[in-house]
């Protein structure tokens, strides 16, 4: 990887790769500034003085961003990866083994799915869900919708790994249930596609988050999510991973009926613990990249690691949680 030290230069993709990412992973909720070659390179030294030769990846990779480059790969027998926010040395497959044992919670998911669904259903014929809610069924952000299209539209419960308090009160047997499993997610929604629409291919640009889809309430045989080179059907009650890094497309091929999934993203398993808070550290940073917004994120992510450390001896099932959350804490902005 390229050191910052020997950019001449801070491309502007640095701001725009990081903040596409900080979107996949935690939503829109993104206003960054415009960081210069100074901002960068403060922030680089901030997070190489905090977390050390721990997170040198995720320096690597905010050099890498900072040149303006996009890590552009063909995978034989899997598929075309693209990644403007990429970090070296993660796994790169389209779609994950569900049966691995980091994926247990999704499993625990697919044996709960009568009770989302139902609570689903029974959101779906009230009259009153856009008025009580939050957002109901909104459109892609507007730099998504050219590959998302109007048609695929989603109700947000967690963003950030924060709950939005109104839509996670009017589903709260799904809440608890993603709770119980300890659900490693940043962010959790339900997600529509109409009939005869699909997504055009695309990368989320990101490698280090990953994204679980739950069926809920599919045309069978007619729904399909094509990643790489590999193409699988929804099915109810069905969990699938996928690397929305790799160029990806899906379409729902029923002439009248409505596809809904459970969508949670989370971070690659394979990231540790250190680069999960270095990477927090970064978007905070990112947010705002003056002296007084690093000086902020540093404090930040102290108490947040502190709250971790007390919290890493207790047996509480919380705690498994908030490791792989990397985390990220309620009332970050």
């Amino acid at each position: 990887m390229i050191s910052l030290g020997a950019c001449p230069k801070i491309h502007v993709s640095c701001r725009i790769g990081y903040v596409r990412a900080r979107k996949r992973a935690f939503g829109t909720r993104v206003t960054a500034h415009n960081p210069g070659v100074g901002d960068v390179s403060r922030i680089h030294d901030a997070m190489r003085a905090r977390y050390g030769k721990t997170s040198q990846r995720v320096l690597d990779s905010l050099a890498f961003a900072a040149t303006g480059q996009e890590y552009t790969r063909f995978h034989p027998g899997k598929g075309l990866q693209k990644a403007s926010s990429y970090i070296e040395g993660l796994s790169a497959k389209p779609f994950h083994d569900v049966s691995d044992l980091d994926y247990e919670w999704l499993r625990g998911l697919e044996r709960d799915y009568p009770v989302i669904l139902d609570e689903l259903v029974s959101a779906l014929t009230n009259p009153q869900l856009s008025t009580f809610g939050n957002r109901i069924w909104a459109a892609a952000a507007r730099e998504e919708a050219v590959a998302y299209g109007p048609d695929w539209k989603t109700l947000v419960l967690q963003d950030r790994c924060v709950w939005d308090e109104t839509n996670a009160s009017l589903f709260p047997k799904t809440v608890e249930i993603l709770k119980n499993h300890n659900v490693p997610s940043v962010e959790a929604f339900f997600a529509r596609q109409a009939p005869s629409t699909g997504i055009k291919p695309h990368s989320d640009y990101t490698n280090f988050i990953l994204t679980s889809h739950l069926g809920l309430d599919v045309p069978e045989g007619q729904c399909w999510m094509k990643v790489g080179e590999f193409k699988k059907d929804w099915v109810n009650g069905g969990g699938m991973i996928v690397d929305t890094s790799f160029v990806h497309s899906t379409a729902n091929e029923s002439d009248s009926k409505t596809r809904y999934v459970l969508i949670i993203r989370f971070w690659h398993p394979e990231l540790t613990l250190a680069e999960r808070q270095a990477l927090q550290f970064l978007f905070e940073a990112l947010d705002d990249p003056s002296d007084e917004g690093i000086a902020l994120a540093i404090r930040t992510a102290s108490r947040r690691e502190a709250t971790l450390k007390s919290s890493s001896g207790s047996a509480k099932k919380g705690c498994a949680e908030h490791r792989s959350l990397g985390l990220l804490s309620k009332g970050m902005k």
